[in-house]
């Protein structure tokens, strides 16, 4: 019994970085910041991490449009849709296979919403929608990891709606919709650092929208809303990105050998382009608790399976148990 409950579990079921934050930044960071910093009140952004986000945004997007009155900042994405919420939406338009945690904020702050599935778990249907809707559309989407079109954002974006465009795993498709938002004053973008980044356990989030939408957010943030030694910790992650960029290289090259070892087994997982691999499976939550009793956590979204990158293996083990169970 002992044995059983020593056996390390392996978590693949919040699409967390496997690799880890880099020890050398953290242990910089932890050397070179001041003890009255961490003492004060410190607003947020600090001008140095607002600088370092604005440079990440335009190295990575060419989007040279964006200054610091484009940006604001999040403890974590799911503090950045909390605000957009907040802000009080007529509607609120889900397209479900969708990330379960846009639920969780529309019935916490007793919003109306209207749900619309996705054509074949793949594609946005075509819906009407109004002034004061407000739509969350993760891209890559959550959980099946796949890309919608430029032209299926375009269509929403050519609404009166507000289109929040949920690029949690941005890092991992390098495809982004900042582009359209020198034409379109009606979109919302969130960015986390807590998958490429390996920041889950600190929670920084940015959004990135017209001046005036960020004017509007920030009515409803806290002026203090993030920790002085997190944003220490995010500026310094921005100055060495390139350390993370080999990591994320490395969990791609797994997430397509996942595949592959799921195809042979009479799998057909979602086209990915973030960093875990969505697949259905009969009685996907039978699949789940075996897993679990083998020590491998997986989540069960949509009647399917949602299963993270981890390390090789990590990786090995799940597909080992996941043959073994479908026989």
């Amino acid at each position: 019994m002992m044995e059983k409950e020593n056996k390390k579990i392996i978590r693949l079921d919040f699409n967390e970085n496997p690799f880890g934050f880099p020890k050398e930044i953290l242990e910089k960071v932890a050397r070179e910041i001041d003890s009255d910093y961490i003492a004060r009140y410190t607003e947020a952004p600090t001008k140095e991490l607002s600088d370092c986000l604005v440079n990440y945004i335009k190295d990575t997007t060419r989007a040279n449009f964006i200054d610091e009155r484009w940006i604001t900042v999040s403890a974590g994405a799911d503090d950045g849709i909390k605000l957009l919420m907040e802000l009080r939406p007529k509607r609120v338009v889900l397209f479900p296979p969708t990330y379960f945690y846009y639920y969780f904020f529309v019935k916490g702050l007793r919003l109306n919403y209207e749900e619309f599935p996705l054509i074949d778990d793949m594609y946005i249907p075509k819906v009407e929608l109004k002034e004061g809707d407000m739509v969350f559309l993760p891209n890559p989407n959550n959980p099946t990891g796949h890309m919608f079109d430029d032209e299926e954002i375009l269509r929403l974006l050519n609404s009166p709606a507000t289109v929040v465009i949920d690029e949690a795993y941005f890092e991992f498709s390098w495809k982004t919709s900042v582009k359209f938002l020198k034409d379109y004053k009606n979109l919302v973008i969130l960015r986390t650092f807590s998958k490429a980044f390996a920041f889950a356990g600190q929670r920084f989030g940015y959004i990135i929208a017209h001046p005036e939408m960020i004017e509007r957010i920030n009515t409803v943030r806290e002026e203090y809303n993030l920790s002085s030694f997190v944003m220490r910790l995010a500026v310094e992650a921005l100055k060495n990105r390139f350390l993370f960029f080999g990591r994320i290289k490395e969990i791609e090259m797994e997430r397509l050998r996942m595949a592959e070892e799921l195809e042979n087994l009479g799998l057909e997982p979602f086209p990915s382009q973030s960093n875990f691999l969505y697949f259905k499976v009969e009685d996907a939550e039978k699949v789940r608790d075996k897993l679990r009793e083998m020590g491998i956590c997986v989540r069960v979204l949509w009647k399917g399976i949602r299963v993270s990158i981890g390390k090789k293996e990590e990786n090995d083990a799940f597909i080992a148990a996941l043959k073994e169970i479908l026989g």
